[in-house]
């Protein structure tokens, strides 16, 4: 379970992240809402080790890994799909995805797994990353952040400029991995009504804290929506 507690986190004199909670718990997805540039971003950074929190806990199945390299993190059991998705784009299908295997055992492989939730990928395999299009790019990110075999999935923004069949397939994806895979998920998302459907938690950021969270059925859709709004 990942239980982040009181972090703040500041570029320079800017502070970005003030007092910031937040809990995912395996099987759960947590959704965090906000509008562009409450710190979503910076918050999904700072728990895989991009960036240094000021104060506050990171904990991790129990440990405390505020102060945990991003390689390290990621051995522990955190994937992570950035938004942008990141992608390599001279690298192959293949090879994009061997690049997530610096983070699983000696000798490991991509999981045949991947292709299962994307079948797409293996019909692609050999097309370079750049040749694909936005939602076979995301598809392509989040089927890397899944061969290291996390158990903790943080995804920033994962429909953003995706076409509307493709968002379909990726809550679909991401309902089947918390549910029947039993990951953690961390998902950032603009999109209240896309959240709301399938979230356990939310967290509602505004200006560098959470303003609004908890369970889902427990907030007022009216109240977080008005946040989303300010």
């Amino acid at each position: 379970m990942l239980r982040v507690e009181n972090i703040d986190l500041s570029y320079g004199a800017s502070r970005c992240l003030r007092g910031v909670s937040l809990e995912a718990d395996p099987g759960r997805i947590t959704c965090v809402l906000g509008r562009n540039g409450v710190g979503k971003s910076s918050l999904m950074r700072a728990i895989v080790g991009l960036e240094r929190v000021q104060s506050g806990k990171i904990m991790w199945e129990g440990k405390d890994i505020a102060r945990m390299a991003p390689a390290e993190r990621a051995r522990a059991g955190i994937g992570y799909v950035p938004q942008g998705r990141e992608i390599f784009p001279f690298l192959t299908v293949q090879e994009n995805l061997e690049t997530a295997l610096a983070a699983a055992p000696r000798g490991s492989k991509v999981p045949e797994e991947i292709f299962v939730l994307f079948p797409i990928l293996k019909q692609f395999l050999a097309r370079r990353g750049g040749d694909l299009s936005g939602g076979q790019q995301q598809q392509l990110a989040i089927g890397r952040a899944l061969t290291a075999r996390p158990r903790l999935l943080i995804l920033d923004e994962p429909t953003e400029g995706i076409q509307p069949n493709v968002i379909k397939d990726i809550a679909r994806i991401i309902r089947l991995l918390a549910r029947e895979k039993t990951l953690a998920v961390v998902l950032v998302e603009q999109y209240y009504e896309f959240a709301r459907d399938l979230a356990d938690r939310i967290a509602v950021m505004v200006r560098g804290e959470v303003a609004l969270g908890g369970p889902i059925d427990s907030l007022d859709d009216a109240e977080v929506r008005k946040l989303l709004t300010v």
